[in-house]
C-alpha cells in the first residue's frame, strides 16, 4: 500500500519554503562552473552512491555479484592474456576497457571495481548534463544527488560486472545529445556524434538508444539555419568513426542483439513459451559494424514480436512485486509528485518537452522490460533508472524555482543552489526522515551478493592478487 508520511512532508514543505526565499543568480564564468559542477556530480555518483549508499543494499556483502560473473572475470582475464576468443561472446570490449585497465595493476576483482565507478562517474556527468539541459544547473546536479537514493543505481557502484559502463555510457551520449538541443553548435554536434558512437560500440543494445538520440539531435541541430549542414555533417563523422571501430568492440565470435535479447532464457522453469530460434549470425541479424545497416528494420521487428511474447503474468509474478517492493513502488508518490511538477516547468516551452520526450524513450522502454518481463532485477531496473533520476532532478528544481531568467550574474554557486543541495544530500544519506532515506523499512537488503566472489574469478600470469580493494569498502 502506498502512503506518505505528513511529518516528513510538512517538514520537507517547509525546507522547500526555505530554499525558495533565498536569493539566486547565475555563475559569472560559466565553462569553468559547468565543468566543476559535472565533476562534483561524478564524484556524488562514485562518493556518495557507490561507496556509501551503495552498501544499505546489502546486508552480509560488500560488491554485487551476478549469476555471469565468471564470464566477467574470463573476459578481464582473456585481454590480459592475449586471449580474445577468450572475451564473453555478450560484451563489447569497450564496456570492459576501464576494468582491463585497472586489473593489470590491482588484479581482476578490483579491476571491476574500478571499472564500477568509473561507469557511475559516466553516470553522474550524464545526469546533469542532461538535466542541465532540460532545465538549469541546479536541475542536474539534483538529478544525480537523486540518482544516489536509487538502489538500482547506488549499487551499480559496486557491481562487479561490465553494467556499470555501459549504463553510464548510454548516460552520457544522452546528455551529450540533450547539450546539442540546447545549445546548438559546431563543438556541440561533434560531441553528440560522439555520444551516439559510443552508445553503438559500448553494448549491442545500444542501438536501442543511439536511433532515437540520433534522431532528437538532428532534429535540435536544425536550429539555427545558417550553418546547419556543418552541424549535421558533424553529428554524422563520429558514427561513421564508430563503425570502422566495430571490428575492435566486438570481436569476430559477438553474438547478435537478437539471441542476446531473448527474453525467454530467464523464463526457464517459471513460465513456458514457445521458442522461436533467433538470429545468430552478422548475416542474419544485428552486430554493430559487422552486420548490413539494411537488415536494421528486420532486427528491430524481431525486438518488437518478444515484447508482443511476454506473458502478462510476468507482471504480478511474486518475485517481481517483492522486488518492486524492495526498490521502487514506495518512491513512486514522490516520482509521480516530480514527473508532474517537470511538466509544469516545461509545459511553456515545448521544445524542452519534446527533447525530454526524445532522450527519455529508450531508458523508459527498458524500464518497463524490466518490470514487463526480467521480474525487475536490480540490475535490469538499473539500466532504465537514469530516467527517474533525472524527472526527479527537474521537478525538484521547478520546485526550488529554479530556472527563471534572466538572473544577474555573480561568481560561484548562488545560496539557493547550494542550500537546494544540501537540502537534497539530507534526504537522501536519511538526515532528514523521508520515504528516501536508505534506512527505510521497505528497503530491501539483498544477501550473498559476493558470494561468488572468491571463486569466480582466476588470476592472469602477472596479475597482483585479489581482491584487496574490495574489502576495503564500508
Amino acid at each position: 500500500m502506498l502512503s506518505v508520511d505528513p511529518i516528513s512532508t510538512a517538514v520537507v514543505f517547509l525546507l522547500v519554503v526555505l530554499v525558495r526565499v533565498l536569493p539566486q543568480h547565475a555563475d559569472r564564468s560559466p565553462t569553468s562552473a559547468e565543468l566543476t559542477r559535472a565533476l562534483m556530480c561524478a564524484g556524488l555518483l562514485v562518493g556518495l552512491g557507490g561507496v556509501w549508499l551503495g552498501a544499505f543494499s546489502l546486508s552480509d556483502a560488500r560488491v554485487v555479484t551476478t549469476s555471469d560473473f565468471s564470464e566477467y572475470c574470463q573476459s578481464v582475464a582473456a585481454e590480459l592474456d592475449q586471449t580474445p576468443r577468450q572475451w564473453s561472446a555478450n560484451r563489447s570490449r569497450l564496456s570492459g576497457l576501464p576494468a582491463v585497465w585497472a586489473a593489470r595493476h590491482l588484479g581482476v576483482a578490483d579491476g571491476l571495481l574500478v571499472g564500477a565507478f568509473v561507469g557511475q562517474a559516466l553516470l553522474g556527468v550524464g545526469l546533469y548534463l542532461w538535466g542541465r539541459a532540460l532545465h538549469s544547473p541546479l536541475a542536474g546536479v539534483a538529478a544525480a544527488i537523486c540518482a544516489c537514493g536509487l538502489a538500482p543505481l547506488a549499487v551499480l557502484g559496486r557491481m562487479l560486472t561490465f553494467y556499470p559502463v555501459i549504463v553510464g555510457s548510454l548516460t552520457l551520449a544522452t546528455g551529450l545529445v540533450a547539450t546539442a538541443w540546447a545549445r546548438p553548435t559546431r563543438w556541440t554536434a561533434l560531441l553528440a556524434g560522439v555520444g551516439v558512437g559510443l552508445a553503438l560500440l559500448v553494448d549491442l543494445r545500444g542501438l536501442l538508444w543511439a536511433l532515437p538520440l540520433l534522431g532528437t539531435a538532428m532534429v535540435g541541430l536544425l536550429r539555427p539555419t545558417r550553418g546547419v549542414l556543418g552541424r549535421v555533417g558533424l553529428l554524422v563523422a563520429p558514427v561513421v568513426v564508430a563503425w570502422e571501430l566495430a571490428a575492435w568492440a566486438y570481436p569476430p565470435h559477438t553474438t547478435t542483439l537478437e539471441v542476446l535479447s531473448d527474453l525467454t532464457k530467464g523464463w526457464h522453469g517459471i513460465v513456458w513459451v514457445v521458442h522461436v530460434p533467433a538470429p545468430a549470425t552478422a548475416d542474419t541479424g544485428y552486430i554493430w559494424g559487422r552486420s548490413p545497416l539494411t537488415h536494421l528494420p528486420d532486427t528491430l521487428l524481431w525486438l518488437a514480436e518478444q515484447g508482443r511474447r511476454v506473458p502478462p503474468s510476468l507482471r504480478t509474478h511474486p518475485h517481481t512485486v517483492q522486488a518492486l517492493g524492495q526498490l521502487l513502488s514506495p518512491l513512486v508518490p514522490w516520482l509521480a509528485g516530480c514527473t508532474g511538477l517537470t511538466m509544469l516547468g516545461l509545459i511553456r516551452r515545448p521544445g524542452r518537452l519534446l527533447l525530454l520526450a526524445g532522450t527519455a524513450l529508450p531508458f523508459a522502454v527498458t524500464l518497463e522490460g524490466a518490470i514487463a518481463a526480467r521480474f525487475a532485477g536490480m540490475r535490469f531496473l538499473g539500466n532504465g533508472a537514469p530516467v527517474l533520476a533525472v524527472v526527479a532532478g527537474v521537478g525538484l528544481a521547478v520546485l526550488a524555482g529554479a530556472g527563471r531568467r534572466p538572473l544577474p550574474k555573480r561568481a560561484g554557486p548562488s545560496p539557493r543552489s547550494v542550500a537546494a543541495w544540501i537540502v537534497l544530500v539530507a534526504l537522501m544519506v536519511g538526515t532528514i526522515p523521508s520515504v528516501l532515506s536508505p534506512l527505510s523499512h521497505w528497503r530491501g537488503r539483498f544477501k550473498n551478493a559476493d558470494a561468488g566472489l572468491l571463486t569466480g574469478c582466476t588470476r592472469p600470469t602477472g596479475v597482483p592478487e585479489a581482491p584487496t580493494w574490495v574489502w576495503q569498502l564500508p
